[in-house]
């Protein structure tokens, strides 16, 4: 009983959990979609914004997700 009622406090609160520190910053997500709309590689991308190739990725196939993600861990 009571562990059911610590889980519904839990999700009951608004950002009780953001998710894992995004590894991008404003300026890093805003290059990369730049240069993902000139067409540059992934590794280019990688390399000139100290990302990962997976973070790169990650911002390519949702870019949403990787706006979110910055919100709500500025918030």
């Amino acid at each position: 009983m009571a562990p059911r009622a610590g889980i519904a406090h839990a999700k009951a609160q608004e950002d009780a959990y953001r998710g894992r520190k995004p590894s991008h910053s404003r300026s890093q997500l805003d290059t990369v979609r730049t240069m993902l709309s000139q067409g540059v590689s992934i590794s280019a991308i990688a390399r000139d914004t100290g990302l990962s190739r997976q973070a790169v990725y990650r911002i390519k196939v949702d870019p949403a997700e990787a706006e979110a993600i910055l919100v709500r861990w500025v918030a």
